[in-house]
């Protein structure tokens, strides 16, 4: 399956999330790992590694390791060698931070500078439950996202919307990359194919 000499090794996703501090990547890594949400985790501070394995339906296996990491200016070189590390990047902002979303360019600028030609990227808007404090519509992401020909989704940790999806998108693109085949027939839960994304209002 995902090896010709070990048809039982798992394939492997290494995913980093990056983006502004406070964009919420934390507490998006915990709802997919734990499905968990909190108001009280603390900031990251430099990298924290996650580890999950998902089992499928068809008997295929993914190990996804993430790494958590810091948005601060200063830990941006701890950043850049994980970068290196990774074969998928999860690249977010926060709907009601207008900085978060134009800093997502300078972002695009670091990856491209320390990444090769395999990386998958998927954009992610933070926060959508945040209706009130919106400030960026969905619109306005799926331009971005278009810009740099990157798969978008409007998501919120508290609410469980669009979390396993993009770690199910994700996956599927780091795989199809590297073994060149899909794993996943879409990028929803593939115990319920017949199910839809679930998406924020705009």
């Amino acid at each position: 399956m995902s090896d010709k000499k070990n048809p039982n090794k798992p394939y492997e996703a290494r995913v980093i999330t990056l983006g502004d501090s406070g964009v919420g990547k934390t507490n998006f890594i915990f709802r997919f790992i734990d499905d968990k949400f909190s108001l009280n985790y603390f900031s990251t501070y430099g990298i924290d590694t996650k580890f999950k394995n998902v089992k499928l339906e068809n008997g295929c296996e993914i190990k996804f390791k993430i790494f958590d990491t810091a948005g601060q200016e200063r830990f941006k070189s701890i950043s850049q060698n994980y970068i290196k590390k990774a074969n998928g990047i999860l690249l977010m902002y926060d709907i009601s931070d207008k900085d978060s979303f134009n800093n997502i360019e300078n972002w695009m600028e670091t990856i491209n500078e320390n990444s090769g030609s395999k990386m998958s990227i998927v954009l992610i808007a933070t926060k959508c439950d945040l209706k009130e404090d919106r400030k960026i519509t969905k619109e306005e992401g799926e331009e971005l996202a278009k810009k740099f020909g990157l798969h978008f989704y409007e998501t919120s940790s508290k609410n469980n919307i669009n979390i396993k999806e993009a770690f199910y998108d994700i996956a599927n693109q780091v795989i199809e990359k590297d073994k060149g085949k899909k794993i996943f027939d879409d990028t929803v839960d593939l115990k319920n194919k017949k199910d839809k994304k679930k998406e924020c209002c705009s």
